[in-house]
């Protein structure tokens, strides 16, 4: 069986966030929610590609990056969750609960 991906975007903690999903038992790929001149969607598209669900930490990117995530995951088929809190777990959690929704 394939190990699910989390994409997580936004805020600082990501060895945290990395060992949360250790222990769920998932992989996660992290980015600041931070990209220059303008290059938001080429930053972020290979991640997108890479994972089953996304979770945008919406305190901690500005709006930009929110479209330019929401738009990726719409045209590459991605479920993409947006969370309001900054905890690892509580991502983690939210990525895991929207892929079993779905599923």
């Amino acid at each position: 069986m394939k190990k699910t991906t989390i994409f997580i975007v936004g805020g600082s903690q990501e060895q945290t966030y990395k060992k949360i999903g250790k222990k769920a038992g998932c992989d996660i790929l992290f980015h600041n929610g931070k990209a220059r001149n303008g290059g938001v969607k080429k930053a972020f598209e290979p991640m997108v590609k890479k994972a089953d669900c996304v979770v945008v930490l919406a305190g901690a990117c500005g709006h930009e990056t929110m479209y330019s995530i929401k738009e990726l995951c719409k045209a590459n088929q991605i479920e993409v969750v947006f969370q309001k809190g900054f905890g690892a777990s509580g991502a983690v959690n939210a990525a895991l609960d929207r892929l079993k929704s779905v599923a």
